[in-house]
């Protein structure tokens, strides 16, 4: 008798989840840590279609530090480890790259956020800044498109019946009505952020699947990361049995 699986889509804001696995220390950030991860939200019935990851190849343009003069960022290590990343994501199964382009916004330059704010609040002085406080400004182009186009096909074609969003931004909000209103459920997995009201709203539910992160200032009562929407339709052994 053949079995008939429901097909489920992964759509991975890169940039998002890229930050957020380092922060938390949650795998080792490659092509296969990231499927294990889409793979854990699968249920007996499901199968991964595709894993759709969104990001942007490396800015391998120059430009001028304030601080150490001219600069050559093709021949950065972050650029060398971001080349080795997309090649880890390009080897893996299942997952489609849809990468955009690096633009670095008129030559604009950042201070640290952290440094920002000692320099404001007197603790520092603009002496004791130094190179590694200062990064270029550099955005992400063409994601948006891509993904709308690819969220537009799901929808249309009915790739899947399933989709899940690793995000947690509300520019997502008019694809994931477009999907819903032809029938698609949508999972969202914010990885224990508070995503924005507008996506949350619009989502079929909230499931996060990496281990609860711990939070210092609510060691009782409501924890920070609560969401009233978190539902898990197929919880892991492990939940069960704390549940």
């Amino acid at each position: 008798m053949q079995v008939f699986m429901d097909r489920v889509i992964f759509v991975v804001d890169g940039e998002f989840m890229r930050k957020r696995i380092i922060t938390l220390k949650a795998f080792y950030f490659d092509g296969p840590g990231i499927r294990r991860h889409c793979l854990a939200h699968l249920g007996p019935n499901e199968c991964v279609s595709r894993i759709l990851f969104y990001d942007a190849m490396p800015f391998t343009g120059r430009g001028e530090h304030p601080l150490d003069g001219p600069v050559d960022f093709s021949q950065t290590p972050l650029v060398a480890r971001k080349q080795q990343f997309l090649q880890s994501l390009r080897a893996t199964p299942e997952v489609a790259l849809r990468l955009g382009r690096s633009a670095w916004q008129a030559g604009q330059w950042q201070l640290d956020s952290n440094k920002l704010g000692e320099l404001m609040a007197g603790e520092i002085d603009v002496e004791d800044i130094e190179s590694r406080d200062i990064y270029p400004d550099i955005r992400q182009k063409g994601v948006d498109m891509r993904l709308g186009l690819d969220f537009a096909t799901i929808a249309f074609k009915r790739q899947a019946e399933r989709v899940v969003l690793l995000a947690n931004d509300a520019d997502y909000v008019p694809a994931v009505k477009l999907v819903r209103r032809e029938g698609i459920k949508v999972a969202l997995d914010p990885l224990w952020t508070r995503a924005a009201e507008d996506l949350r709203e619009h989502v079929d539910y909230v499931v996060n699947k990496l281990p609860r992160p711990q939070h210092a200032n609510y060691p009782n009562g409501v924890h920070i990361f609560d969401d009233p929407k978190e539902y898990d339709p197929y919880p892991s052994v492990e939940d069960v049995v704390e549940g």
